[in-house]
């Protein structure tokens, strides 16, 4: 005689492990989970980041999005710097500088997943992009686990019904 495998019984096992279901987790749990998984930090510190996520506004006043990494305090109102080996900014207008926020946290992901130092500001966390981002790397990791403990259980004997 087989155990039957249920979802019931693997959002137990889940919830045992302490994974949540996506939909009934809040965002800020989710980072919190996320953060103890990757060993990222988000910070709102300018200083010593690997990668800084924010906006700003250029001289005539229109706004841009700008993603990224080993950046000086550079003021894009005033100085527009584009990789010169004598300064240590490292912004380059055609990678790291959104005129839409459509595509502004695409690389946000890779650095949360490598365990880095990302200067988010506060006004950029509460973006819908922001949550996205969250959203995307819980479902990738919940399903990860789901899969993981419906393999434990298959190991230990259960089996799906016959349909």
């Amino acid at each position: 005689m087989s155990k039957t495998l249920t979802e019931e019984l693997i959002q137990e096992r889940l919830e045992d492990k302490g994974v949540t279901v996506p939909h009934e987790t809040s965002p800020d749990d989710k980072i919190s989970q996320l953060q103890e998984i990757y060993a990222f930090n988000i910070v709102s510190d300018w200083q010593n980041c690997d990668a800084y996520f924010y906006t700003d506004e250029t001289r005539d006043g229109y706004q841009i999005w700008v993603a990224a990494e080993d950046e000086t305090n550079i003021n894009l109102n005033e100085d527009v710097y584009y990789y010169d080996s004598e300064d240590e900014t490292n912004i380059n207008l055609n990678e790291d500088v959104y005129y839409y926020d459509s595509e502004w946290f695409e690389k946000l992901a890779d650095y949360l997943r490598d365990g880095c130092r990302v200067y988010v500001d506060s006004y950029t966390q509460e973006e819908y992009g922001f949550e996205e981002v969250i959203e995307a790397m819980y479902e990738e990791w919940y399903m990860e686990e789901h899969d993981e403990v419906e393999n434990e259980l298959e190991a230990e004997g259960y089996e799906w019904p016959e349909s």
